[in-house]
């Protein structure tokens, strides 16, 4: 990950998806300066690759992480938490705000959070848990919806807009 392509989406993307909007009556905000966590949906550049394009296309609203994962409540989602994702080589690709976040029994995960991930059912949701991340009945997950704040834009050309 290029920390300067990021800081550069970053600054395009925190005017063009109206993070900043209230600056110019009340001054910068940390939520507005600070750039928010880069990541992509899996170490696998073909999945974060497919995975990314599923969030700029609308097919994937909802993200979901083992409670194990986190040491604290305090380090769990927060509604209104802003992130950058990264697509399959790298690069900033979309700004996403997490909208809501619950957190639930494995076994409670429920077929609208399932289909927002992208999955068929809860079945094939459970299916990918139970053999991915080691997931059991008794797992606590942490079940977040996300907005598409701000998609790079793709040229004409086809090749990705650079932000500098």
């Amino acid at each position: 990950m290029d920390s300067d392509e990021v800081a550069a989406f970053w600054k395009h993307a925190r005017v063009r998806g109206k993070v900043a909007w209230l600056e110019a009556f009340i001054g910068q905000h940390r939520e507005s300066t600070l750039p928010p966590p880069a990541f992509s949906f899996a170490p696998e550049p073909h999945v974060a690759q497919d995975m990314a394009e599923a969030v700029l296309d609308g097919r994937r609203t909802a993200v979901s992480t083992l409670r194990s994962e986190f040491p604290s409540d305090d380090d769990l989602p927060r509604v209104g938490d802003l992130a950058i994702v990264l697509d399959g080589h790298e690069h900033p690709v979309a700004l996403i705000r997490t909208v809501e976040v619950r957190v639930r029994p494995f076994a409670e995960v429920d077929e609208q959070h399932a289909r927002g991930e992208g999955e068929e059912s809860v079945q094939a949701w459970q299916r990918r848990y139970w053999t991915s991340l080691g997931a059991d009945e008794g797992s606590e997950v942490v079940l977040e919806r996300i907005a598409l704040v701000f998609p790079q834009v793709a040229e004409a050309t086809g090749q990705v807009h650079q932000y500098t």
